[in-house]
């Protein structure tokens, strides 16, 4: 068992996974997707939810869905109505979703993961849903957003430095996440041991869109994951300057993870690279051509 200095949320017993015998409650190699949605939604008028939310949670006419909604609201710890579903703190935008469902189900999980926006069109031009619907089945990790959100080379600079040692806020905190992983951050960050290690870059597809399977996340362990999502509700990732007025504005822990997901679930390099037409860069690696819907149908 976890030791009681966690809070009563966090108690949860530690077992292994690979004796679980109990029957899952996700359909087998079905499609679950898990929406970070706060006030996108008109959470009292139902009939006005979008139609691909409505239809995960089987609320169409149609007999058979081919995924499912795990819905998490934001706002009302008790979830009285009409947020009368299950509760996920509203801290750090899709990471703290993400790692809520995570922690809550790691024993578990859908064999097929979607992680998306409330507004998921924001973020691709075609349907998210369908996309990930369409990705292949030796695929563990791939991004659902389109070619316009591609991280080309930015580097932790971006962001203020720390006066005190004058290495980027974002690179501390970026660092301390992938230890926590059981990684050496330092040689992830700084692969080359640039003298001036925040001015390592990172290239990616940006905003925590994206689709991974169990196998994914059970690469890591459970205590791992929950070291990460106790972190999730530190009130600072690595210095209080973060709360300063240099960090004024910047989501530091939320930031982090939009950076580090294509390292920590797709094992990429932190500067991953750049996805060109007819190679293994690609992201038509990842899908089904001859899936209807698919962004690379022939």
């Amino acid at each position: 068992m976890v030791q009681n200095t966690l809070t009563p949320q966090l108690i949860i017993s530690l077992r292994d996974t690979s004796n679980n015998s109990k029957p899952s409650k996700w359909p087998k190699n079905t499609l679950v997707v898990i929406p970070t949605i706060w006030k996108e939604i008109d959470w009292a008028n139902r009939s006005s939810w979008p139609v691909w939310l409505r239809n995960g949670l089987g609320w169409s006419n149609s007999t058979a869905r081919s995924y499912h909604i795990h819905l998490y609201q934001r706002i009302d710890p008790n979830s009285a109505y009409p947020y009368d579903w299950p509760y996920s703190v509203n801290v750090h935008e899709e990471t703290g979703t993400i790692l809520q469902f995570i922690h809550d189900h790691y024993f578990d999980l859908p064999d097929k993961m979607l992680f998306m926006h409330g507004k998921p069109y924001v973020h691709t031009s075609y349907n998210p849903i369908q996309s990930a619907l369409c990705i292949r089945g030796d695929v563990h990790f791939a991004s659902i957003n389109d070619e316009r959100e591609w991280i080309h080379k930015r580097s932790w600079t971006y962001w203020p430095r720390d006066p005190d040692d004058n290495i980027a806020m974002m690179y501390k905190c970026a660092n301390r996440m992938l230890i926590l992983f059981g990684y050496d951050g330092e040689s992830q960050l700084n692969p080359t041991q640039m003298k001036s290690k925040d001015g390592n870059v990172i290239s990616a597809f940006c905003c925590a869109q994206f689709y991974v399977t169990k196998e994914r996340i059970h690469r890591y362990t459970y205590e791992q994951w929950l070291s990460v999502y106790r972190a999730n509700f530190e009130p600072i990732c690595t210095t209080e300057k973060e709360n300063g007025p240099l960090g004024k504005g910047i989501q530091w822990f939320g930031g982090t993870f939009e950076h580090l997901w294509h390292v920590i679930l797709g094992l990429y390099p932190v500067d991953a690279p750049a996805p060109r037409m007819n190679t293994t860069t690609h992201r038509c690696q990842w899908f089904r051509a001859s899936c209807k819907g698919s962004p690379c149908s022939l």
